[in-house]
């Protein structure tokens, strides 16, 4: 197990605006990886979407973690990575059924929640594509029963018995949920999403209580 301080700073290819590189910063800060992050690859840039990053994932997509000649593409993957092989407050589970269901709500949560939340919704608010570059109203409306939908999902996971996500300790799952959960709760606060839930409401609090989350989300 390496001790975090004492190693080279790990590189997050990738943009501060992603949700999946501020996950990626939240389990860095958490166990204090020193990390830089940026469009760049041993201090040369890389442009998004080059030839270059396609060599790293060859859908294109971000974060891709540099540990010194080691690259690792995927949110999840890298977080397990970093807690695997770093010092540090241990963001996995060592039960081998409940370290499982915490792997498959990390899968559900980068595809699915990720999906309703930022990908069908959100993107609408960062790069609107309606006339005049305005935000296509229309577009939102339809998306809000699936966020509301993909907070249900988080809900019913808040309550049951798995205990992979509560806000008490820090999961993979909860670094994955909370960037999107600031966004709902911040980008759009005029739709007032979380009111009509509460327990998220608590959740999001509970996590930004951290230092990590804070430092990484504010």
């Amino acid at each position: 197990m390496r001790d975090a301080k004492q190693n080279t700073p790990v590189h997050i290819y990738g943009e501060k605006m992603s949700n999946f590189v501020r996950t990626v910063m939240i389990v860095c800060e958490y166990k204090s990886i020193p990390f830089t992050y940026g469009f760049s690859i041993k201090d040369k840039a890389v442009a998004f979407k080059s030839e270059q990053h396609m060599e790293l994932h060859p859908y294109g997509k971000i974060p891709v973690l540099l540990d010194q000649d080691f690259y690792l593409a995927e949110t999840s993957s890298i977080c397990r990575y970093l807690d695997n092989n770093f010092a540090g407050p241990k963001v996995q589970f060592e039960q081998a059924k409940q370290a499982a269901y915490h792997d498959a709500f990390c899968a559900i949560a980068s595809t699915y929640i990720d999906k309703a939340f930022i990908r069908e919704f959100l993107l609408e608010f960062a790069f609107p594509k309606g006339e005049n570059g305005t935000v296509r109203m229309d577009v939102v409306k339809a998306g809000i029963p699936n966020v509301h939908n993909a907070l249900s999902v988080i809900e019913k996971e808040l309550v049951s018995d798995n205990q992979v996500i509560n806000g008490e300790r820090l999961s993979i799952a909860d670094a994955l949920l909370v960037p999107m959960l600031h966004y709902i709760n911040t980008v759009t606060r005029d739709f007032k999403l979380l009111e009509v839930h509460p327990e998220i409401e608590a959740y999001l609090v509970n996590l930004m209580r951290f230092d990590c989350c804070k430092k990484v989300l504010l």
